[in-house]
């Protein structure tokens, strides 16, 4: 085995270490962080860990951010449980040789939130204690990322994220910061494996009412293995992320048909929830569109997600 694809198994096993140290944690604290950020990706069921690229990398596999060779620009739009969440992502990755340095910023919004209260707070609603509108907030989520990722071999490449939280409910604010990290393995024959820690620090949240949050590491490890078919591709993803809030484990699958790598078809399954999409590139330009009948089991009565992204590379 080449040295370096033993010292990045080796690298697998020192992450799954440090899991296994990081055990409390506040349940759903980082659940806003897991809505994706490509449209490619939930067309494949969110299975992308090991053939991500550019900067959407940054979110799904910080060690891909640099994996195009070139610098890139990246967007995403959805509005997601029936329109009620605005969610976007912004990204940039400026590629040198075999390293990249990247920044983005993810963004979750529900405005116009209308909050009510009772002329008495002491007495439960009736018909002389009737709820009024008190006032109307808006919710936003934030976070930004700062990449680095390097390619060391052609078997091997490895990045990570530092980023800052920024969360505003309207009826408090906090303030967090965390690491994300990855790693990918490539030994060959058109196969890719990849692994992702979210919040492999344990990332904390500072609340203004004086709680304090942690949100727990959340790894995910995946498969992808791309068939060669002349002048078009394709490429068969599998993924397992663990949840350790729940102590569960979950799948997801992927399929992506290149049609001489202009036009993309795809199809997923995400939590057991059916998701396909479709995308088009021109020269360094391309767009997607993605679409999900849930997020989770018993999702679909939130409504569907549906999401478009694209970029372009110079």
């Amino acid at each position: 085995m080449n040295p370096i694809t033993r010292n990045g198994w080796r690298c697998t096993a020192l992450i799954v270490l440090f899991l296994a140290s990081n055990v409390l944690a506040t349940k759903y604290a980082g659940d806003f962080e897991e809505l994706g950020t490509s449209a490619r990706a939930i067309g494949m069921g969110g299975s992308v860990v090991a053939s991500v690229s550019g900067p959407a990398a940054i979110y799904y596999n910080p060690a891909l951010a640099g994996r195009t060779r070139r610098t890139g620009a990246f967007f995403l739009h959805s509005e997601d449980f029936s329109g009620l969440l605005q969610h976007n992502f912004l990204g940039v990755s400026f590629v040198s040789g075999l390293q990249s340095f990247g920044i983005g910023i993810l963004h979750n919004g529900i405005p116009d939130i209308k909050l009510t209260t009772l002329p008495d707070t002491t007495q439960p609603p009736g018909e002389n204690n009737r709820p009024y509108l008190e006032r109307t907030v808006s919710a936003n989520q934030l976070v930004s990322y700062i990449n680095y990722s390097r390619i060391l071999s052609p078997h091997f490449a490895l990045g990570g994220n530092a980023k800052v939280i920024y969360q505003d409910l309207g009826v408090g604010s906090c303030f967090g910061m965390g690491i994300d990290l990855g790693l990918v393995l490539t030994p060959g024959a058109g196969i890719d494996v990849g692994l992702r820690v979210r919040n492999a620090s344990t990332s904390p949240l500072f609340w203004t009412t004086g709680t304090r949050e942690l949100i727990l590491p959340r790894p995910a490890l995946g498969l992808n293995k791309t068939f060669g078919l002349g002048q078009d591709a394709l490429g068969l993803a599998f993924e397992v992320e663990a949840d350790p809030e729940d102590a569960s484990f979950f799948h997801s699958l992927g399929l992506e048909y290149s049609f001489r790598n202009v036009l993309f078809g795809r199809l997923g399954m995400l939590r057991n929830n059916l998701t396909f999409g479709l995308g088009g590139r021109y020269k360094h330009f391309y767009l997607d569109y993605g679409y999900a009948s849930g997020y989770s089991p018993g999702a679909r009565d939130l409504g569907s997600a549906q999401q478009i992204s694209g970029g372009v590379e110079f």
